[in-house]
Parts: structure tokens; sequence; C-alpha cells
């Protein structure tokens, strides 16, 4: 087993906390439970002001954990990567959860695609007391749909590459709503992507969580921070450059489903306007109508 175990790629697996004690536990021994033997889990307190750095010191599991001032979960998923000794590199959020098979598949299907800077996989939704709620079976990986359609395709369970991540740098710290988007579109510019097509992981939506809560309006703002930056990287591939309008006219739409959702009608109907100007066609667009009704829809709810 231990010469099995050295011929591994090693994976390291950080999960950032903040106060989530109620859900940590079942994240940790997710990963604890893998099926895969090389791995090692870190464990970034963020500050947390529950019952979570007791949690951590008394759970009977192997694993690393830190604490640090809180500062974002940014902030602690590069203070883990920075102590991690892995070849492939992933996170995992607090209150999520792995499949026990989850790293060794991903892991073989990232040794028989060796050009593959990242992997991702399908995976479930859940609620908060872990009722299954629906599968998410993620897009096949395409440069177009990550970019043109500003489309984040990677969910829980992805892992990448160390070497890469050297090159392309840590998670901005500055962004709250989208630093993974930011991210990928980095990665993304090393090679590609691939999807393994199982659902391994577990996406948990609660009350706590911020997924589809308000956010504000410096927050609804990043698609278009985001892809501007992008778009102001030098030596950009010609085939980028030909998708900028697009990208830009669907970076202004999700700003407009934000800054709509958390109630800012006004600011919303001109990024829409905006999206429109850049790209008629999203007028009409699919998109476009799944942000209006979401919109409607949270705003009957808050009244």
């Amino acid at each position: 087993m231990q010469d099995k175990t050295k011929r591994q790629p090693k994976v390291t697996i950080v999960i950032p906390t903040y106060n989530t004690a109620r859900y940590l536990l079942d994240a940790i021994d997710s990963v604890n439970k893998q099926t895969y033997q090389n791995i090692e889990l870190i464990v970034v307190d963020d500050g947390s002001t529950d019952d979570t750095p007791n949690l951590l010191k008394n759970h009977p599991m192997q694993f690393t954990h830190f604490r640090q001032e809180n500062a974002g979960q940014s902030a602690a998923m590069n203070f883990g990567w920075k102590q991690s000794t892995g070849d492939l590199l992933g996170y995992l959020s607090a209150d999520d959860r792995l499949h026990p098979n989850a790293i060794e598949t991903i892991v073989s299907r990232m040794a028989s695609t060796p050009e593959a800077v990242l992997a991702y996989p399908d995976f479930f939704v859940i609620d908060e007391d872990s009722n299954y709620i629906r599968t998410i079976t993620a897009p096949e990986y395409s440069e177009k749909l990550l970019i043109a359609n500003f489309q984040c395709l990677p969910g829980p369970g992805a892992l990448f590459k160390r070497s890469t991540w050297a090159l392309v740098g840590d998670w901005n710290t500055g962004l709250k709503s989208i630093p993974d988007m930011d991210f990928f579109l980095r990665f993304c510019q090393h090679g590609p992507f691939i999807r393994v097509p199982e659902a391994l992981a577990d996406f948990r939506i609660h009350s706590g969580s911020t997924t589809y809560n308000p956010s504000t309006a410096r927050r609804s703002d990043e698609p278009v921070t985001v892809i501007e930056d992008f778009y102001n990287t030098t030596d950009l591939p010609k085939k980028f450059l030909h998708w900028k309008k697009t990208a830009m006219a669907n970076a202004y739409l999700l700003s407009g489903f934000m800054h709509g959702f958390s109630g800012r009608y006004p600011t919303s109907l001109k990024r829409m306007f905006r999206a429109a100007t850049l790209s008629p066609s999203s007028i009409c667009s699919r998109k476009m109508i799944s942000y209006i009704i979401g919109i409607y829809k949270s705003r009957s709810v808050k009244k």
C-alpha cells in the first residue's frame, strides 16, 4: 500500500471555514473517507466565532488546521495552498461534501488527459439537512462557454495542477462574489479543463449560504470588473479577442441580475441595456429571460 501511495500524485484539499460548525465535520469526514490514499487535508479557520475552533481541536481524524484573523474565503484558501505540498490542489467549502470515490475518479481522469490543467465533476444539490434536491450536470468544457458565455463551469470537487497554480497565482481577495470565475479565466489560458461525467460532490444550499443572497452594489459589479481585467491581459489568443463583445454583454447581464436580485432595479436596467447595446441578440436570449424571471420572483418574495 505504501508503494502504491508513493506512486500516486499527492492531492491537497483546503477547507476554508467561517462559522460553519454545523456542517464542518461532514466536510472533513468526506475527505478523510476517500478511497484515494495520498491526500493532504488542510483546514483554515478564518476567525470563526462559533464552536469551530473546539471542533477542530477535538476532531480525532488526521488533518492540519490553522487559524487566521477573519480575512475572507479567498484569503483562507490562498493561505492553505501556500502551506500545501500536493501535486494537485483543490478546495471544499465547509458546508459541502465529496463522495468517497471523488478524488480517485478525478485523479484517474486527469492522468488519462495529461494536457488538462483542471478537472471538474457533476454534483448534487442538497439542503441544510442533507436531503437531495437535484443533480447538476455540468457542461462539457469549452473555452467559448467559459469566456464568451461568462459561465463558471467548475463546481465543487474540482482539482487543478499545482504547476499551473504557480503560474496563475492566488485568488483575488478583492473579489467577494465571483473570485472563482476570475481564477478560472486566468487558469484557462494555460491549458484545457475536462469534465468528469459523474456526480462526485454535494453542494449545500442553506439560509447561511451567500450564493443566493442579495449582494452589495460593489459585489454586483464584479462580473464587469472581472471580464474587463481579463481583456486587459496582454497576449490573449485571437479567438478570445473575437468573443470580447459577447463576453462583456454576458458579464453585464449577470451584473444586472445581481443588482436586480438585490433590489437595485434602476441599476439593473442600466446593466441590461448595456448588455443589449454590446450584443443585441442578448435581448431575447434565454439567459436574459431567466435573469428577468429570477428578479421578478425575488421581488415577489420580498413583498
